[in-house]
């Protein structure tokens, strides 16, 4: 017979090294610090941590399990290049799952978070119309798992996190290709129209179009690339 495995309910929280690196490995990944096709090598990524490889290699391994890095070799690991068919997989994944986050939101926002939001959203706008590509990422990010987050369905968001942590890289092309011009839709503005009116498919729909609007000029970059 079976001994009952006893189940923590206290969240894990990184305690080794290469827990807490790989964390803001992710971070990193998630607000466009490492671009497409970029190399990180093992070992002068331990050295600016101050770390023995194994923990460094450890850390970006798990990275490269979650598919946001590949390896290049045995010594170097790069961000992928954004290839045609899996962003349009990223796509169809994204709106599925974040259009049912952002629906589900609707209903369990308060005015206290609106008005937040709508802060978040300010520092968005800033950062597209100065061409300051990091806080944009930062920012945008930011808006988004923001919202999901009070949709209080974990295993929907951790999926919307895995698919972030993959198309993040890339994230600063939609920044780039918008020159400090704002896009004619604002669909960011549209989801907090929605939210005022407590509309979940409203909501649902601004942040699909959202979605398709950022995903579609990573399509058209990853056109003019070569994936190897």
């Amino acid at each position: 017979m079976f001994e009952k495995i006893k189940v923590s309910s206290t969240p894990y929280q990184p305690r080794t090294k290469a827990d807490l690196l790989g964390l803001r490995l992710r971070n990193d990944l998630y607000d466009g610090s490492f671009a497409p096709g970029e190399a990180i090598s093992i070992r002068a990524l331990a050295e600016e941590e101050g770390l023995s490889v194994i923990p460094a290699r450890d850390a970006l391994r798990a990275l490269v399990g979650a598919g946001a890095l590949r390896f290049r070799d045995s010594r170097t690991i790069e961000v992928p290049q954004m290839a045609t068919d899996a962003v349009e997989q990223m796509r169809y994944a994204r709106i599925a799952i974040e259009g049912e986050l952002a629906a589900r939101a609707a209903a369990r926002v308060n005015k206290a978070f609106i008005g937040a939001l709508c802060g978040i959203d300010d520092e968005v706008t800033r950062a597209l119309m100065a061409q300051d590509v990091a806080g944009y990422m930062q920012a945008n990010r930011a808006f988004h798992f923001t919202l999901y987050q009070a949709a209080d369905a974990p295993v929907l968001f951790e999926v919307a996190q895995g698919l972030w942590l993959r198309f993040g890289p890339a994230m600063r092309i939609v920044c780039e290709s918008y020159a400090g011009v704002m896009p004619q839709t604002d669909h960011h503005r549209g989801a907090i129209a929605a939210l005022w009116a407590y509309d979940g498919e409203a909501l649902r729909a601004a942040i699909e179009a959202d979605i398709a609007q950022g995903m579609d000029r990573i399509l058209a970059y990853a056109a003019t690339q070569k994936d190897t």
